[in-house]
C-alpha cells in the first residue's frame, strides 16, 4: 500500500505546475501561488483536526523533518515558476542520491552496488539534462531553488521515517512550514507582499484544499512507512507526468541530452527500488 499511494502521490506532483501556472497568469507571481495553495492546505488540515479533535503529537525532530519538507514544497513551487518545469521536475530528482547519503551516513544503512549505480545515475543524468556543460552561467535561480528542494526534501523525509508521528499533524506542520517559506522567499525577492490578486488567491487557496492537502497526506503516510531513499526514487514517478506534460503542453526543449538524462534518472530509481521492494516482500512472506 505504501508504494502503491507513492505512485499515485507522485502523478499528482508531477501536474503541480499547472494550477501554480494559471494562478501565476491571475496575477500570483512569485512565491505567492504556493503561499495561496499551502495555505488551502494549511485550513483544510486544521479543519480535519479540529472536526477530528485530534491534537498535534509530533516530537521535535519530527516537526523538524516537517519544516523541512515545507521548505521543500515551498521552494519547489517557486522553481516551477522560475525555470523550466522539465529543468525543475529533473533537478528536484536528484534527491534519491541525497537520501541516500543521508540513510548511509546517519541511519547505518547498507551502501550497496545498486546505491552507487542509482547515485551515478542520477549525477549524471542531471548533467546530460542541462546540456553536458553545466556552468554557473548555466545555472538559473528556479534551478539552484530545485536542487535546494532535493536537499530538503531527503533530510525532512529522514526525519520523518525515523520519527514518525500522525498523518495529519505532519501534514499540517508541513503546509503551515511551506506558507512560512513562501512568504520569506517573497519578501526577500519582491521586498513586500502586496496582494494585487484576491480573487486568484483565494482559488489558490481552494486548490491547496482539494489538491495539495491529499497531495500532502498520501506522501506524508508513505513518509513514514518507507525509508528515505526508497520513497524518493518511487517518487521519481513524477517525472513520467511533469516532464511529458511540461514537453507537451509547454512546448519546453527536450533533445537527446535530455532524454538520457531522463533514462538515468529513471533508470537509477529503478536499481534502488527494486531490491528494496524485494526485500520487503520477502520479509513478509517469512
Amino acid at each position: 500500500m505504501p508504494v502503491a499511494l507513492a505512485f499515485v502521490a507522485a502523478a499528482i506532483w508531477g501536474l503541480w505546475w499547472v494550477p501554480i501556472r494559471v494562478l501565476e497568469a491571475q496575477g500570483l507571481t512569485g512565491a505567492m501561488a504556493g503561499v495561496a495553495m499551502n495555505a488551502g492546505a494549511l485550513a483544510g488540515s486544521l479543519i480535519w483536526m479540529a472536526l477530528r479533535r485530534s491534537p498535534l503529537r509530533l516530537d521535535r525532530l519530527a516537526i523538524v523533518g516537517t519544516v523541512l519538507v515545507g521548505a521543500a514544497v515551498s521552494t519547489y513551487s517557486v522553481a516551477l515558476t522560475t525555470t523550466d518545469v522539465v529543468r525543475a521536475v529533473l533537478l528536484f530528482y536528484m534527491a534519491p542520491a541525497w537520501a541516500k547519503i543521508i540513510e548511509w551516513a546517519f541511519l547505518g544503512l547498507p551502501w550497496r552496488w545498486t546505491s552507487t549505480f542509482a547515485l551515478v545515475a542520477a549525477l549524471t543524468g542531471a548533467v546530460l539534462f542541462l546540456g553536458g556543460d553545466v556552468t554557473l552561467d548555466d545555472i538559473r535561480l528556479g534551478d539552484m531553488l530545485a536542487i535546494v528542494s532535493g536537499v530538503a526534501w531527503a533530510a525532512g523525509a529522514t526525519l520523518v521515517f525515523t520519527r514518525g508521528g500522525p498523518t495529519l499533524s505532519l501534514t499540517m506542520v508541513t503546509s503551515a512550514s511551506a506558507v512560512g517559506f513562501g512568504l520569506l522567499f517573497g519578501l526577500l525577492t519582491t521586498g513586500g507582499l502586496a496582494l494585487n490578486a484576491p480573487g486568484a488567491f483565494a482559488a489558490g487557496m481552494g486548490t491547496g484544499a482539494l489538491y495539495v492537502l491529499p497531495m500532502l497526506l498520501l506522501t506524508l503516510w508513505s513518509a513514514r512507512k518507507l525509508p528515505p531513499a526508497t520513497l524518493t526514487f518511487l517518487l521519481t514517478a513524477e517525472i513520467l507526468t511533469g516532464v511529458i506534460s511540461g514537453v507537451v503542453f509547454l512546448g519546453e526543449p527536450f533533445g537527446p541530452l535530455q532524454v538520457a538524462g531522463a533514462i538515468l534518472i529513471v533508470l537509477g530509481a529503478i536499481a534502488e527500488v527494486l531490491p528494496t521492494l524485494m526485500r520487503l516482500r520477502n520479509q513478509n512472506t517469512t
